[in-house]
């Protein structure tokens, strides 16, 4: 079994709805042992002015390998009406952040390292995202801290 801290958020729609359907579907993941409040937050990383998001950070144990996982939010996502843009972005150009019904990404899981194109753990962004550690630190055993995965 595998421990999984996942960050799911949005700022479309009924948000307190969407992060419950979110939340109900994780649980055919594997068994949801944290969750944290929920709390809105300012958009990050936004070009321009977008409505604030509702955050919240879960504590998912799972069979599933990081991939598996990552292929198996992707799905949540979707089912929950999610659609991505399919724009390529030329390396090391900014990426432009588009307001979202739903979106759920791994911070951590157990202590493992990935870089892959289709994964980097842990999250490449959590550490410049305040409002995603003050959730995560909610959630996680006081015998671990965030530094114990990096």
């Amino acid at each position: 079994m595998h421990t999984a801290y996942l960050l799911l958020g949005g700022n479309m729609e009924n948000r307190d709805k969407v992060l419950q359907q979110a939340l109900d579907a994780l649980w055919d993941l594997g068994r949801i042992t944290a969750v944290s409040a929920r709390k809105e937050t300012e958009p990050w990383g936004f070009t321009k002015p977008v409505n604030s998001f509702l955050n919240q950070a879960v504590c998912l144990e799972t069979e599933l390998n990081p991939e598996l996982l990552m292929e198996k939010c992707l799905e949540i996502e979707h089912n929950l009406g999610r659609i991505r843009k399919q724009t390529e972005y030329p390396e090391n150009s900014p990426k432009s952040y588009e307001s979202r019904l739903i979106d759920i990404d791994i911070l951590l899981y157990d202590r493992v390292k990935i870089n892959t194109k289709f994964l980097i753990l842990p999250h490449p962004r959590l550490k410049e995202r305040p409002f995603a550690i003050e959730l995560l630190e909610e959630i996680l055993p006081k015998n671990l801290s965030l530094e114990d995965f990096y």
